[in-house]
């Protein structure tokens, strides 16, 4: 995942990032997806100064829209790929998958099966 630099921050905030903040309790901010059933969160963001700016100056049509939309989503699935494998290596690759390559035996029994299929 590629980090925004601090002059590209400050392009788009349209000024200096300050050194210091101080938030209140209330200032928390969540953004979410909710689950199939809609009874739970399958993924959220969540904390304090969250500010959801767009460069409208290189934001010019559908299309660019499009693009940053689908930049963003790419950012957010290499988060979730990189969770995913150091948290769940296994839900990745089942300890119960086969290998895709077939053994000695069972490409004699194939081999077989289609010598007599005709």
């Amino acid at each position: 995942m590629t980090d925004i630099n601090k002059k590209d921050a400050e392009d788009i905030q349209q000024g200096p990032i300050p050194e210091t903040i101080t938030f209140h309790t209330a200032d928390r901010m969540t953004y979410g997806a909710l689950g199939y059933d809609g009874n739970e969160l399958m993924a959220f963001i969540s904390g304090y100064d969250l500010e959801i700016k767009f460069n409208l100056r290189i934001i010019n049509s559908l299309a660019d829209a499009e693009a940053c939309a689908d930049a963003l989503a790419q950012v957010f699935y290499e988060a979730l790929m990189e969770q995913l494998i150091n948290e769940k290596a296994d839900f990745v690759k089942p300890h119960h998958w086969k290998s895709a390559t077939l053994s000695e035996k069972e490409g004699n029994e194939i081999r077989q099966d289609n010598g007599h299929a005709g």
